[in-house]
């Protein structure tokens, strides 16, 4: 099979999600131990922009592979569009000793070829990568992660909190929230909820937010600072995007291939490219999730927000457009 075909039916069957015929194709590659085919492969993967599955390929070679020059530029490229340009930039760099000048193949028109150009790219991006996650991971070894009970909110924080138009009441608010609507949320996800999410649903079963801005505690020049949140998911499954509904959980998981972390909490203004979790992956799903944002067309960067539910309710706060509306 010559290469220009080989892409062309990965990329339809990446298409059609046809991964099973995938994993053969690679496997037998695998097993001929015709590594530049299974490196190849994963250009495909990366051309439509599916890094994680195109670091799976090249993670499996990697022990024999790794000082070809076309596996360092892929492995580079995975990793950079990953959020890892840190780790990136020692195989450009590697790459570029093994000869590699320009990338041939590119997953966008605005990529540059040159190797050069991406060791700038990476050398600018990987400091800033390493910081972010030096102070994030800090937050998450010094914060509660034992389940906080007995939870109220301050009236300052839920006056003003919600909409109460005709499409935010259809939409998103549910019937009054019962401790049975909780635990049928708990056994189909999986996870203990928050008892200061519990709380709130007990005031109002989800709705959507007028407090829709939230301040993150990583603020640099180069990040966006603030983010936004839509709406809040309650536990009313017959409503369409409530925790359990047509548009909860399950469906960002399962049909936009958010990370299964948690549970996804908040919508946000983008219509689903980029997301409000509650991340149990620091505490195991019995634990206290902290709350993050996950940014679907950044590779699903996730930047932490809040150590827990009750922080980011008392966080929120309305934009100044809002405001200016209500004047």
């Amino acid at each position: 099979m010559e290469k220009d075909e080989l892409i062309g039916k990965l990329s339809n069957f990446i298409r059609k999600e046809k991964f099973q015929e995938i994993k053969e194709i690679i496997k037998k590659f695998k097993d001929e131990k015709n590594y530049d085919m299974v490196c190849f492969s994963s250009q495909a993967f990366i051309n439509m922009d599916e890094y994680k599955e195109a670091l799976e390929i090249l993670d499996s070679i990697k022990n024999e592979y790794s000082e070809n020059g076309e596996f360092c530029i892929r492995y580079a490229m995975a990793l950079y569009n990953s959020n890892r340009e840190d780790e990136a930039l020692e195989w450009f760099k590697k790459a570029k000793e093994k000869g590699i000048k320009e990338i041939d193949e590119t997953s966008s028109r605005y990529y540059p070829k040159s190797i050069n150009e991406w060791i700038k790219r990476a050398e600018l991006w990987a400091p800033r990568r390493i910081e972010k996650n030096k102070f994030e991971k800090e937050l998450r070894e010094k914060r509660n992660k034992k389940p906080i009970l007995n939870v109220s909110f301050d009236k300052e924080v839920l006056k003003g909190l919600w909409y109460y138009d005709e499409f935010s009441l259809k939409e998103y608010l549910g019937k009054p929230a019962t401790d049975e609507d909780f635990e049928k949320v708990e056994r189909e996800l999986g996870y203990r909820l928050p008892d200061s999410y519990k709380a709130l649903m007990r005031i109002q079963n989800g709705g959507e937010l007028r407090k829709n801005n939230f301040e993150g505690p990583f603020k640099r020049n180069w990040t966006s600072g603030s983010f936004d949140a839509e709406y809040i998911s309650g536990v009313d499954s017959s409503k369409r995007y409530s925790l359990c509904g047509e548009f909860g959980s399950k469906f960002w998981i399962e049909e936009w291939k958010y990370p299964n972390i948690g549970i996804a909490i908040c919508g946000t203004s983008s219509g689903g490219h980029d997301m409000i979790f509650l991340d149990y992956s620091d505490c195991g799903p019995e634990g206290e999730p902290c709350v993050v944002h996950i940014d679907q067309e950044g590779g699903y960067e996730i930047t932490y927000l809040a150590d827990n539910f009750k922080d980011f309710v008392d966080g929120l706060f309305t934009s100044l457009d809002d405001e200016y509306e209500d004047d």
